[in-house]
Order: C-alpha cells, then structure tokens, then sequence
C-alpha cells in the first residue's frame, strides 16, 4: 500500500513538473517525464535502503556498548596495605628455608624445619634437606647428616629384611607381596632424593626387576607405572596403569596419574577427562589443577 501510494505520488509530482517546464522542450515531455518518474522513485527507494543500514548499524552500536562495558585499572601495589601479611612464629615453611633469606634464619629454626622436612614424606624431602650439609653452621650440617643417615639406614634395613623374607617363602602370595614391598623400598630411594641423580637410573632399574617377579598383582602395576613417569616414558606408564585396572583397581583411583601423563604429554585437552575432585581435593598441590580444569 504504502509503496502504490508513492509511486502514485510521484507520478503526479512528475507531472506537476512537465507542465511548468520551457517550451524548447516540449516536444520532449514524454522522456522528461519517465525521468523523473524513475529518478524519484529510485531515490525513494534508496532512502528506505539507507534507513535500514542506520538502524541496523544503530542496534550493532548499542549492543556493543551494552555487552563491553568499561573496565576500570586497579593498581595493586596501592592496595596491599589492606590485605592481611601472616607470618609463621618459628619461620618453618619449607618454602622459607629453601628462599633467599636462609642466611637470616638462625640455627635453631633451620634445625626445626629439617625436622619437620623430614617427617613430611614428601617428594624430595631427603634430597632438599641434602642441601644443608654445606650450611655455614655445624649443628645445621651435623643435624641434616643425621637425618639423611638415618633415613638410608632405614631404608637398607628393610631391603635386607625382605630380601631375607623371599628367600625363605614359597607361597605365591607372600612373595608378591614381598616382592611389591622390596620395590616399593627401592622406589623410596627415588622419590624421596636419597639417590643423586646417577644412582637414581640405578634404583628405577632395580624396582623394575623386582616388580617383574609380580603376577597379577594391581599395586606393582601402580609403582610400574610410577616408575615409567619418572623416566619420563608415558607411553608404558599408562599401560601400567590401565593394566592395574585390568586386574580390578578401580579406574577412579589412577586418575591423578592419567592426568599428570596427559599434561606431560601436553595433551591439556584430555587432562579434564581425568579431574576428580573426590581423588585430587585430598592433596593440596592439586587444588589449583582442579580449579582451573573445572572452569573449562
């Protein structure tokens, strides 16, 4: 209706044309008037083209500024004052003893953190504490020898014991177990830094043999595996891995190990398939991992 209405219009505006133009071109009123027929009606038409493009760009423009607003810059640095700065009374924090500021902390205090180092079980405590025997103070170096001797005598105690214990055993599900038990004091040599960096090839090679001697026996697969990531051969550890599961170890409890092969291999993509919060919320280190995979 509207578009009838116009042309409509226009023809008689084309008309109201003709009529008061020179007599010279009279004899040319029919062309003149298809002109400006087609000339009003053109630009009728592109009047409505253009309205629409304004107000789609209209709608693009206040729609971008709706959905990205303005940030504002905070500086850090000028709001450190209002966050709390704890500090331990006897400064035992591993972390701390291993900083730039060992030099500050006093003997007493080293002594306390080796210590609690020690009790900790925890990857490379052995190894850490190992770098105390050339501290400037003797009671530090003595105190951290002691504590390294007596972690190796420990360990080589029971080496001996279940050495022993194999010999004199012909039942199959004691020397597994055995033999699981005398890997697995092996593999403490190598998680926990005893061995240098040479000897550590040394020990991974001896909890391989003996974990050979194992038959269907899901926890030796575990240390298998374990054993591989360290060498960094992920491939044969997640077959170790997978074959404990064959052998009944639910599939739930190797998680943290297939996520660590995954994030070896930098396949980050695969690393959530494995994010368990039942399994990974109990170790702390692990908490930011889960964080950050449960946000994609």
């Amino acid at each position: 209706m509207l578009l009838s209405l116009s042309i409509v219009a226009w023809i008689l505006f084309s008309l109201l044309l003709i009529i008061f133009i020179p007599k010279k071109y009279q004899p040319y009123r029919k062309e003149i008037f298809i002109f400006f027929l087609v000339i009003n009606v053109g630009l009728f038409f592109i009047g409505i083209l253009l309205t629409l493009i304004m107000i789609l760009f209209g709608l693009s423009w206040a729609t971008h500024r709706a959905s990205h607003p303005d940030y504002a810059t905070v500086t850090f640095e000028d709001h450190i004052s209002e966050f709390p700065v704890v500090y331990s009374h006897f400064q035992e924090g591993i972390l701390t003893i291993e900083g730039e500021h060992t030099a500050d902390i006093s003997t007493d205090e080293k002594i306390k953190s080796l210590r609690i180092l020690y009790d900790s079980n925890s990857e490379g405590n052995i190894g850490k504490i190992k770098n105390f025997l050339g501290d400037s103070s003797d009671e530090t170096r003595l105190y951290a020898f002691a504590l390294i001797s007596s972690f190796e005598k420990k360990l080589n105690t029971q080496i001996k014991e279940y050495q022993g214990k194999i010999k004199e055993t012909e039942d199959r599900k004691l020397l597994n177990k055995y033999h699981y038990e005398l890997a697995f004091t092996y593999w403490q040599f190598v998680f926990h830094g005893v061995a240098s960096e040479k000897l550590s090839g040394f020990y991974s090679k001896k909890v391989e043999n003996t974990l050979n001697k194992i038959h269907n026996f899901p926890p030796a697969f575990v240390l298998l595996g374990k054993i591989h990531i360290f060498n960094k051969d992920y491939e044969e550890a997640e077959k170790s891995f997978f074959k404990a599961v064959e052998l009944g170890l639910p599939k739930e409890s190797i998680y943290t190990f297939l996520a660590e092969i995954k994030f070896s291999q930098k396949k980050y993509n695969e690393v959530a398939h494995y994010i368990s919060k039942e399994f990974f919320a109990i170790d702390m280190r692990l908490k930011p991992l889960v964080q950050t995979w449960s946000e994609r």
